[in-house]
């Protein structure tokens, strides 16, 4: 696949890739990202190679493939968002960094006790075990492997103080910086609130909108307070509020007067914590949401290898269960933002249902989606690029950031009683709840 500036059944790529031959990835010089850079079916081919387009407007052609793209998303029966890191890291700015990024969480590890840091590094043999390396050369720096090669380690030495406690205090740190919800200024929750009001009211043959996603913070929860959205978690309306995976099946409706039957509230979604959440412990009552921190131990996956294992127990394997039935329901659209494609168990559930369900549409948004140097897995990035140019209409990729995307989502609903209000209230500085806005 090549780039171009200002340019208007069952694909081989996915077969090879559930059979084990994918296609090399294609190494594509890095470029900045002045606007973002969209590739379809219907893009320009070059020796059978896609031409990237970079998406200037929306008047010109690969503004109106993507237009088109989006709005086939939009329309789907069945709509599952799945959000990655890289939607909370949006929130960030060049003076202020609230969300961290796998970095950030190296750093924080690391400078809480650098000594012990560094004796864990060489008892792990870390610098051997990392076959990656940054642009001087050395080991690249990976919480997750690291915390990986500990917990490989703790089975052989379970009485390795420095370890253990290296891992405990990581939690610790981890948890701390990704409850950052109350440090964000109130301008930068518009690209949250956006992705809520252009995908959250779903028509009436529509299925409730589902978002999945891998970040513990509450970025989801805040903006939905802030825009009058009622998020479905599975918890009830307790205090604390009790998990029960049967919450998922349960919906929220107007009750009617003079024998009319009952209507649906537009403004509900349904949102799944595949990794958990910062407010999710689990004690002797059972899983609760709480900020209450005596209350028994936080529930949440923290960066390792054994996330693949650690997902198939409960609460997280309501999670995933939720989200493989989910697409393999017909007519359903994945809309994938900020998301890597670094996990394995949801990489492969989504690549399976592309290749066995023929109505499954992916739509796939991230900052570094077409840069060989960045995050995003490329060995995928090399699959959907290889579907495409096979002529899966289905797949769609675009390189942009979080907020290049949201302002591109087309609106289906008239804005309602509850939007007009919750504009208010942010206008006022009010949250939609009647508090001071988060």
């Amino acid at each position: 696949m090549t780039r171009a500036r200002d340019e208007g059944g069952d694909p081989p790529g996915i077969s090879a890739k559930v059979a084990g031959t994918a296609p090399a990835p294609i190494a594509l010089p890095p470029l900045p990202m002045v606007h973002p850079f969209f590739c379809c079916a219907d893009s320009p081919k070059k020796d059978g190679k896609c031409i990237l387009q970079q998406v200037s407007g929306g008047d010109d052609a690969a503004g109106r493939q993507l237009s088109q793209h989006l709005n086939r998303l939009v329309d789907a029966e069945n709509l599952i968002v799945l959000a990655g890191s890289g939607t909370s890291l949006s929130l960030n700015t060049r003076a202020s960094r609230y969300a961290p990024s796998m970095y950030d969480l190296w750093v924080a590890c690391r400078d809480s006790n650098r000594e012990r840091f560094e004796n864990v590094l060489s008892t792990v043999e870390y610098s051997s075990l990392q076959s990656k390396v940054d642009e001087l050369g050395d080991p690249a720096e990976d919480i997750e492997l690291l915390l990986s090669l500990c917990e490989s380690w703790l089975i052989t030495a379970p009485n390795d103080s420095d370890l253990s406690s290296f891992v405990a205090d990581a939690k610790a740190v981890i948890l701390d910086r990704t409850s950052f919800v109350n440090s964000v200024p109130a301008d930068r929750w518009g690209d949250h609130e956006r992705l809520l009001r252009s995908l959250g009211r779903r028509g009436e043959k529509q299925q409730r909108l589902k978002i999945f996603t891998t970040n513990y913070d509450l970025a989801f929860e805040v903006a939905s307070s802030r825009t009058g959205f009622i998020p479905v978690d599975g918890f009830d309306f307790a205090d604390p509020a009790g998990f029960n995976p049967m919450w998922f099946s349960y919906d929220i409706v107007t009750r009617a007067e003079n024998g009319r039957p009952p209507s649906y509230i537009p403004n509900v979604y349904h949102l799944y914590k595949l990794h958990g959440s910062v407010n999710w412990r689990i004690g002797a009552h059972g899983l609760k949401k709480t900020s209450d921190a005596s209350y028994g131990r936080p529930v949440f996956i923290y960066p390792s290898r054994g996330k693949y294992q650690a997902s198939y127990e409960p609460p997280y394997l309501d999670m995933v269960s939720s989200f493989l039935a989910e697409l393999r329901k017909q007519n359903t659209a994945v809309l994938c933002i900020g998301f890597g494609f670094n996990d394995n168990h949801l990489n492969n559930a989504i690549l399976l249902a592309l290749r066995t369900n023929p109505s499954l549409s992916l739509f796939v948004a991230t900052l570094d989606l077409f840069q060989t140097t960045g995050s995003f897995n490329g060995e995928v990035r090399a699959l959907l690029e290889h579907a495409i140019e096979a002529g899966d209409s289905r797949v769609g990729l675009f390189g942009g950031s979080f907020a290049d995307l949201v302002s591109r989502l087309p609106s289906r609903r008239e804005e309602s009683p509850e939007d007009a209000l919750a504009k208010f209230f942010s206008r006022s500085g009010i949250g939609a709840g009647g508090a001071p806005a988060a």
